[in-house]
């Protein structure tokens, strides 16, 4: 329950419309409990006897304030429920914008359908609390109150008898209660799971199919959607034995009342008029006790689901822009230093990824990155944008450490084509020109042409409009990689950052779009990993990384001079280039 507390900024926010609400509740309530009244006039006028229009006159007082009460009753959902659902608005904005400020290491360890699930299904049960737990909660207090204010003015000792289900009641909602949240929560994380493995599937079919582990995947499906339907069935018969079980306390109250009620009537201590009206609110009692069961439901389910999306807003960034960040109106021209950088990930001190770097990258110049796999070198560019941040040492952008820099400032700087690709379901033009942020960007068809892009989207029925399926899996590896090009440098980012992202492409189409770089972003600072040399031999200078060290350092012909681990992956690739063309 202490998990809700944390809406009430949300709640704060429509106070008008929930304040509305309320006096709406006390007066649609106050009707309602007033209706009955002419009821019992109208009995005991027809005990006696009567003209029809003092019937008629006390009928039609009766349907006025049910009228009343059924007009307020609209007025108030028209509030509650209204706010509910924007809450529920402003809650999902909240949840996706603080996703986007997560660092990349939670999304290492955290699943998407489990994030998916949170935002859908654990944000429809707050919802649910805030509309129907509120509104009724609400109702059946101030149905309670002004039911037995009428009831004890009636009779005390009737009202007493009544009551005495009350105490059984209230115990077996604090035991069923808190039974129902841990089944909710359960229940909640049971269906992540299940969301998970449909994401998972969907997304994985091609290599579900080329396995043909079809057969397989449905036999996990099934099982986790079983245990999520026996998981609901088992709240779904808690929820049903505590419905009818409050149904049979509400009945059992009527037992006593009638017969103590019909023996008063008999003595002459009351009119006839009078027990039917107190029957009449002990009716009255049964929807808003049986709603406490509901209710109850609605809010240990909120309860719930509100505990897992504060797992998720409990996580701060830790990459963010600190006390000592800047906004000055600074023009970079994308110089580059690392200063002793050392960096490795948590719980592994003694095995730096990188350590002791040190490399100054001049404005405008070309830099290859080259080493074996787990050399670093994807590490060293993922601390440019700070997707990381180094453990010690620092990174210069134009003389100024990156960390004074606001992270967006220093990210729009910075264009960045990972190892992964990965492209929207839109259009090809949308996806290119995702990235452009100002007049002064290249344009789709210019940042097309330099990726050597053009000609293949130029054969497509409908061109650069053409819609891409999902992660762009109508176009070929190469082609999907040189859209994430045209992406990056259709901004004219200062750095550019290109992470093994000419892999899928043949060494003739690499060279010319090496070259068109050269030609189109002279002054863009180009930073290369590649595990080619016929990529890399062109570049201003090649750093070549070792176990999270800089080895060699220098151009291509100073590299080979040297003798050393260039050399040796210069001729392992000459020795394999031979072998392939005998072959």
């Amino acid at each position: 329950m202490k998990s809700l507390l944390g809406l009430k900024p949300y709640l704060l926010r429509y106070k008008k419309k929930l304040w509305s609400g309320f006096v709406f509740i006390i007066v649609t309530n106050l009707f309602a409990v007033i209706a009955p009244k002419f009821i019992g006039l109208a009995i005991d006028t027809m005990n006696k006897p009567f003209e029809l229009w003092d019937v008629l006159r006390d009928a039609g007082f009766y349907f006025l304030f049910a009228l009343l009460s059924g007009y307020f009753l609209f007025l108030v959902r028209q509030n509650i429920i209204v706010v509910s659902r924007h809450i529920e608005f402003d809650l999902k904005n909240d949840y996706y914008q603080h996703l986007q400020t997560l660092p990349r290491r939670f999304y290492n360890t955290t699943s998407t359908g489990d994030l998916i699930s949170r935002g859908t299904n654990d944000l429809n049960a707050i919802r649910e609390f805030l509309g129907p737990g509120i509104m009724y909660s609400l109702n059946t207090f101030f149905r309670l109150v002004f039911a037995l204010v009428a009831m004890i003015a009636i009779s005390p000792k009737l009202t007493l008898l009544a009551l005495l289900p009350a105490p059984i009641l209230s115990y077996s909602i604090y035991k069923i209660g808190n039974s129902m949240q841990k089944r909710s929560k359960s229940i909640q994380e049971s269906y992540a799971a299940v969301t998970n493995l449909v994401q998972e599937n969907l997304s994985g079919i091609r290599v579900v199919k080329s396995y043909t582990r079809e057969s397989f995947e449905i036999q996990r499906f099934e099982t986790l959607n079983r245990e999520y339907y026996r998981k609901n069935l088992s709240l779904g018969k808690l929820q049903a034995l505590f419905f009818a079980f409050l149904t049979s306390m509400t009945a059992f109250s009527l037992l006593p009342v009638v017969w103590v009620g019909g023996i008063s009537v008999i003595e002459g201590k009351m009119s006839i008029g009078g027990i039917a009206e107190f029957i009449v609110y002990v009716s009255m009692l049964s929807w808003p006790i049986i709603s406490i069961g509901w209710v109850t439901s609605i809010i240990q389910r909120a309860a719930s689901a509100q505990i897992r999306l504060n797992e998720i807003f409990s996580i701060k960034p830790d990459i963010t822009d600190k006390k000592e960040t800047f906004n000055k109106n600074i023009t970079f021209t994308g110089a580059l230093s690392f200063r002793n950088v050392r960096f490795y990930y948590p719980g592994q001190e003694k095995n730096p990824v990188l350590d002791n770097i040190s490399l100054d990258i001049a404005a405008g110049s070309k830099v290859a990155i080259v080493g074996a796999t787990g050399a670093g070198k994807t590490t060293l560019v993922n601390l440019i944008p700070r997707l990381y941040e180094p453990v010690e040492g620092s990174i210069l952008l134009d003389g100024h450490d990156i960390r004074t820099l606001p992270l967006t400032t220093l990210r729009e700087l910075v264009g960045f084509v990972p190892q992964v690709n990965f492209l929207f379901s839109n259009t090809i033009a949308h996806n290119i020109n995702w990235g452009s942020r100002d007049d002064d960007a290249l344009g789709v068809i210019e940042a097309s042409k330099i990726a050597m892009l053009h000609d293949d989207v130029d054969d497509f029925p409908e061109g650069f409009e053409t819609m891409l399926g999902e992660k762009g899996i109508n176009l070929s590896g190469g082609q999907k990689q040189r859209a994430c090009i045209a992406r990056a440098i259709a901004w004219k980012p200062q750095l550019l950052v290109l992470d093994d992202a000419l892999s899928a492409v043949d060494t003739d189409t690499e060279a010319r779009i090496f070259e068109a770089l050269l030609q189109k972003l002279p002054d863009t600072t180009i930073l290369l990993i590649s595990h080619r040399i016929s990529t890399v031999k062109n570049c201003d200078r090649i750093v070549v990384l070792k176990e999270g060290t800089i080895v060699e350092s220098g151009t291509h012909e100073e590299l080979l001079l040297q003798k050393h681990l260039y050399a040796e992956l210069y001729n392992q690739q000459l020795l394999e280039e031979e072998i392939l063309s005998i072959s």
